[in-house]
């Protein structure tokens, strides 16, 4: 007697719907917007969609205390005011501050030490230079720097300079705009945020230059831009030295131009050979 077979489907038919099961679901996500679960986020998308979603790719999204209203307010008294750009939970004449001081609640490492800086001095809100919504700063950190301290912008069109235009670099390589000390703010003591690339003008060597380890490296460079080689504080080499060493030695004319002390005193940021850093 012949036995009855249950009629099997082929294994490959079922990874092929898996497989048109896996790109539709993909294909679906890939395209679908950020799912809105909070109450008042959904009140607010109504109106602001686009900041709503801009704030759903954020990381504040991730922390469930951040809605709208952490800032804001509530929706209803948004609507009772008449709208408007600015509106804010906290109502106070020292807006900046108390801006600055909502971030601060969270980010609580270096960055709140940022009100004993100048930024935090000056009322600058860290909305200045940051989004609270989109996924980056407002605009590139050199382009934030840049709308105030136009001064420092010029520096960087000379012809010996830093790369900033490049974008090899930008202001936070060198400073660190949160903290409140020179020191700080520059990422070490004078000289050492300079050697994070001029590494071979560090040492340690046997014989230091102090104007190198003392006095840091602006005593003789000036560290945005100069019309100088080198970027040097004076065109000339020899009137850079003479404004240290004054009492030249008596072959050492230092009124005669054609002296360059670099010739002869050639590892003039430090040596391990010569104590008078020469060749």
């Amino acid at each position: 007697m012949q036995k009855k077979t249950k009629n099997k489907k082929s294994p490959s038919v079922h990874w092929i719907g898996l497989t048109v099961l896996a790109f539709a679901v993909t294909g679906f996500l890939a395209g679908a917007k950020p799912v809105i679960q909070d109450a008042d986020l959904e009140t607010c998308a109504d109106c602001h969609d686009e900041v709503v979603n801009a704030f759903m790719a954020k990381p504040h999204v991730a922390i469930q205390e951040n809605t709208c209203t952490s800032c804001h307010g509530s929706a209803e008294t948004h609507l009772d005011e008449g709208g408007g750009a600015n509106i804010f939970a906290f109502k106070s004449t020292d807006m900046p501050n108390d801006k600055s001081s909502k971030c601060l609640t969270c980010h609580t490492h270096s960055n709140a030490r940022y009100m004993l800086s100048p930024h935090g001095k000056a009322n600058m809100d860290c909305t200045a230079c940051h989004a609270v919504h989109a996924k980056e700063t407002k605009v590139s950190a050199t382009k934030s720097c840049y709308t105030c301290h136009e001064d420092v912008f010029s520096e960087f069109q000379l012809n010996e300079r830093h790369r900033l235009q490049e974008g090899i670099m930008n202001c936070t390589s060198c400073h660190n705009p949160h903290e409140p000390s020179t020191r700080e703010r520059l990422g070490g003591f004078k000289h050492e945020s300079c050697l994070k690339c001029h590494t071979d003008k560090g040492g340690p060597f046997l014989y230091e230059h102090g104007a190198s380890q003392i006095e840091g490296c602006s005593s003789c460079h000036d560290v945005h831009g100069s019309p100088n080689r080198h970027m040097l504080t004076q065109q000339s080499v020899s009137d850079l030295c003479f404004s240290c060493h004054i009492a030249a030695v008596s072959w050492h004319s230092r009124f005669d131009s054609s002296t360059n002390c670099v010739v002869c005193h050639a590892t003039i940021h430090g040596s391990n050979l010569s104590k008078r850093f020469l060749k």
